[in-house]
């Protein structure tokens, strides 16, 4: 798969996370750097999404109006039927969806990144290796951390 790698302006967009559990609360941590408009819709809620004052919680099963308005979807239940549901459903209504556990079946991939002020470096590996895009994003981080990339 060839991933383009683009910045989307989300100022003004709402971004759904369908799942509520350590997945879900992964991507909202990436996430809050750069919007508080988030939603998520699932029947449990992870602690850690709940104390995010700012997200929106539905705390319960996904339907299929959830997807609409929004642009970006991420898929994030644990259960692949649901999942792929989401996907089908979310491409019929133009939304870009992000299955977190099947990078074949994203519109888009979540790279690691690293912000400092205004500058945003994102490092991607195709969804091939998660591990090693991370790998690189601390590199670039410490490259920075001391001095050498100014």
């Amino acid at each position: 798969m060839n991933f383009l790698p683009v910045g989307i302006n989300i100022e003004n967009e709402q971004i759904l996370i369908v799942g509520g559990g350590n997945v879900a609360l992964h991507k909202i941590e990436g996430l809050e750097r750069f919007t508080h408009n988030i939603k998520v819709v699932a029947p449990q809620i992870h602690e850690g999404i709940k104390s995010r004052q700012w997200v929106e919680i539905e705390e319960r099963g996904f339907e299929s109006t959830d997807l609409e308005g929004h642009l970006l979807v991420y898929a994030a239940t644990g259960d692949r039927e649901l999942n792929n549901r989401i996907r089908s459903e979310g491409r019929k209504l133009r939304c870009l969806v992000n299955v977190v556990d099947k990078s074949r079946d994203c519109d888009f991939l979540s790279p690691a990144i690293l912000k400092v002020e205004n500058m945003t470096v994102a490092v991607s590996s195709n969804g091939k290796d998660v591990h090693a895009a991370v790998r690189w994003r601390n590199q670039i981080q410490s490259l920075v951390s001391d001095g050498i990339i100014k």
